[in-house]
């Protein structure tokens, strides 16, 4: 049977993680940092869910309090038109989000999100430190985080396992139930890689050579994932034997020993930004926790569960050789995957959606 899975999903996927993640407590708090930063009231942040935000919180935020005296509470999934809405309405709920870099730039061309306070984050990590090419006067860098072809061991041996989209589309010599991510980004990319697209040629997506390469799989799709949260979920039971997943979420349940692999080659990412927005109740509070995270030592400790690219240059000098053979920046990685065109998206998102809809509601 078909299924969507949808935010409910959470809750399990939470409990998968929740209590199991096996790293070491983040190095003792920069004593110059919890001075500087240090304030009282909270901070909500709009984050993702299932062990993506267990990972910010044991990493980030929990310190982040016990350093600050700053309490942090996490909420729903980030999404550009509830943003909105809360702008026109007055009534802003989130105090920071982790925005895709597509959100990022709409939002700040809607005038939905204010500067980034670069005086106080470089006031913790300096100038210096930083990938330059990451930042944006709107957003700090999150995550570079990745999309891979990932499958079932135990329905796939070694030496007869998948290897890249073509294999995904290929039915017959790959037979099995199969997860997409329910969103034209990056499925759109990741069919045309299936048509023979080279990964460094996608741009401009060639829509209608997608949506076509996309007719071909759509009735063999077992599970729609609307929520990135729930990866976990089908991950943890064996739900299905090959998908378009998270390269983080993969590479925690292949850890775990689940029967789990996954490969590079083909491999998409892009990055996300932490915003605050214009009216955010919590703005001053918020700019304190991005300041935060910044630090080298608590985002060498995140990358010890989810192999996601950094902002901290200094970060990677933290990192053991296998952690960077993972991250989808590293030298390795970039030869072989695709970056998401954030600004292709942000130009073409109405056509793309609407063209998107109309297919979705139709399987």
């Amino acid at each position: 049977m078909k299924q969507v899975l949808n935010r409910r999903g959470l809750l399990a996927a939470a409990a998968f993680t929740g209590a199991a993640l096996a790293f070491g407590a983040p190095a003792g708090a920069n004593e110059t940092a919890a001075e500087t930063l240090k304030g009282s009231g909270k901070v909500v942040v709009s984050t993702w869910g299932g062990s993506y935000v267990d990972t910010q919180s044991k990493v980030f935020f929990k310190p982040f309090t016990e350093a600050t005296g700053i309490e942090v509470i996490t909420t729903g999934t980030p999404d550009a038109a509830k943003l909105k809405l809360m702008e026109q309405s007055g009534n802003v709920e989130w105090d920071l989000l982790d925005a895709e870099g597509q959100m990022m730039m709409l939002s700040a061309k809607d005038d939905l999100i204010r500067k980034v306070d670069y005086d106080l984050v470089h006031k913790i990590a300096p100038a210096d430190d930083l990938l330059t090419e990451t930042l944006n006067e709107y957003g700090f860098p999150s995550v570079a985080f990745g999309w891979v072809l990932t499958w079932n061991t135990d329905k796939y041996k070694e030496g007869a396992a998948p290897a890249n989209w073509a294999d995904f589309w290929n039915i017959e010599k790959f037979p099995g139930r199969r997860a997409v991510y329910a969103n034209p980004r990056p499925l759109l990319e990741v069919a045309l890689m299936a048509d023979g697209v080279p990964h460094d040629k996608l741009y401009p997506l060639d829509i209608d050579r997608a949506f076509k390469k996309l007719d071909e799989i759509k009735p063999h799709v077992s599970v729609w994932v609307e929520n990135t949260g729930q990866f976990d979920v089908l991950l943890q039971n064996s739900e299905v034997d090959m998908m378009m997943g998270s390269l983080g979420r993969s590479t925690i349940a292949k850890g775990k020993g689940l029967p789990v692999d996954y490969t590079m080659n083909n491999g998409l990412w892009q990055q996300s930004y932490w915003i605050v927005p214009k009216n955010a109740p919590n703005a001053e509070n918020a700019m304190k926790l991005i300041a935060w995270m910044a630090q080298a030592e608590n985002e060498a400790e995140f990358v010890k569960v989810y192999p996601y690219g950094m902002p901290n240059k200094k970060s990677y000098d933290l990192m053991s050789a296998e952690t960077k053979a993972n991250i989808p920046t590293s030298p390795e990685n970039l030869a072989i995957q695709a970056r998401i065109d954030a600004d292709w998206w942000t130009a073409n998102l109405e056509e793309v959606n609407r063209r998107w809809l109309e297919w979705y509601s139709k399987r």
